[in-house]
């Protein structure tokens, strides 16, 4: 019999990680032979029986037509696993309090019982984020839980390592846009130290001049499949991974260290306790961005022997963390 992947939100406007992680369990999941179901073919779910059906909800609500198209999805499936994406609503209600923001929290928060609701299991970005959900809505149904985070793709064959007889290039990557995005730090730090290092954002962002009025720091905009040819060519040797530690950053995987370790690039960041879980306590560097001198000396003070070492930690992190073993694991519940 085979499975079925249902995607809530409308895929033409997601963006960014949630984007990337739904096309590509999308395509293992069609190159499987499995059912597809979004769009215009939601309701299809009535005529298809299903072994394991996977659910990716959306940032925040369910649409009218996935009450009926789940529901039959439910019916026609031994197994129904249902992905919650964040739980951002649970640790930030203060943030609800205007009318339409009430009115947001209310239908996020039916969504999500539904989900739970129709739900045989469920998988969250970590544990810890199950947890809380669970720990936050004592009325739900209560269902068995486990992590799915994102994966790694096109993984970088055999990078080489930068020049260091060279001036080295350090990478900030992605939106500029949310608010704890920490790319302040990048540029603190770019300012510190301009005349020692070449400086590049890569975003998608359409204010980035607005947000980075710094010169010295290069902008610039590059589809994924070009970023490891613009590392090489740009001598860059290190990424910034800025997200202060905080209750809701410390709960989810950013998209982009998934992107770090399919490039293996090395990339400083603060100790977020997913992080901790997937790169292990050791990681050399795992720094505070409030200790510009800290991330310096460790820049400094890494040899090439370590540097290569860093390789092939990230490879080898990458090749146990990809897409098809996301889908295995799903498999497995």
């Amino acid at each position: 019999m085979k499975n079925s992947f249902y995607v809530v939100p409308n895929l033409n406007k997601v963006s960014g990680g949630p984007n990337t992680r739904i096309n590509l369990f999308k395509s293992i999941f069609e190159a499987k032979g499995n059912h597809v179901f979004y769009k215009a073919n939601k309701l299809r779910t009535i005529l298809n029986k299903a072994n394991i059906a996977y659910v990716e909800s959306a940032t925040n609500r369910i649409a009218l037509i996935d009450i009926p198209a789940l529901f039959f999805l439910r019916l026609r499936s031994k197994k129904t696993i249902v992905f919650i994406r964040d739980i951002y609503i649970e640790l930030f209600p203060e943030e609800y309090n205007t009318f339409r923001g009430k009115i947001t929290y209310l239908v996020n928060k039916l969504s999500n019982f539904y989900l739970t609701l129709i739900a045989t299991s469920m998988v969250f970005p970590t544990k810890e984020m199950g947890d809380v959900f669970f720990e936050k809505n004592k009325f739900f149904p209560k269902r068995p839980f486990t992590d799915l985070p994102p994966g790694t793709h096109e993984i970088t064959e055999n990078r080489t390592q930068p020049n260091f007889s060279e001036k080295i290039g350090i990478l900030y990557l992605g939106s500029l846009g949310y608010t704890n995005s920490g790319y302040q730090n990048f540029i603190d730090f770019a300012e510190k130290y301009k005349d020692e290092y070449n400086f590049y954002i890569l975003s998608g962002d359409k204010d980035l001049k607005q947000k980075v009025a710094a010169t010295h720091i290069n902008l610039n905009k590059v589809p994924r499949k070009e970023i490891p040819q613009f590392i090489s060519e740009n001598n860059i040797a290190y990424a910034f991974h800025t997200r202060p530690r905080n209750i809701y950053d410390d709960l989810t995987f950013p998209i982009k260290v998934f992107d770090f370790l399919s490039f293996q690039l090395p990339f400083f960041s603060e100790k977020h306790i997913p992080l901790l879980h997937l790169l292990g306590n050791d990681y050399p560097l795992f720094a505070s961005f409030e200790n510009n001198e800290e991330i310096y000396r460790k820049i400094k003070n890494i040899n090439q022997q370590e540097y290569q070492d860093l390789l092939n930690l990230l490879k080898e992190t990458a090749l146990n963390n990809t897409y098809d073993k996301r889908y295995k694991k799903l498999l497995e519940q």
